[in-house]
């Protein structure tokens, strides 16, 4: 399978998230790629203020710090443009 460019894995973060927010490793398991990537693409998504990412001190279950990523309105204007 061909390497998957930056731009079709943002894509593909965007359509996942546009229903409901995600946390980094459901995202990681729905696109089938690593953490860091989803990580990575999900901080440059932010710094274009598609994505907002947030923060849990603790999460419930496990009592480490967790994340999620929901879409911002200009996110959703961008996925439609796709």
């Amino acid at each position: 399978m061909p390497k998957r460019s930056s731009l079709v894995l943002k894509q593909q973060i965007l359509k996942c998230i546009k229903e409901r927010d995600y946390s980094y490793a459901e995202l990681e398991r729905r696109i089938n790629t690593g953490f860091r990537t989803i990580k990575d693409n999900c901080h440059e998504l932010q710094f274009f203020e598609a994505v907002k990412i947030n923060s849990m001190k603790e999460h419930p279950s496990n009592g480490r710090p967790s994340y999620s990523v929901s879409i911002t309105n200009y996110g959703r204007r961008l996925l439609e443009k796709a």
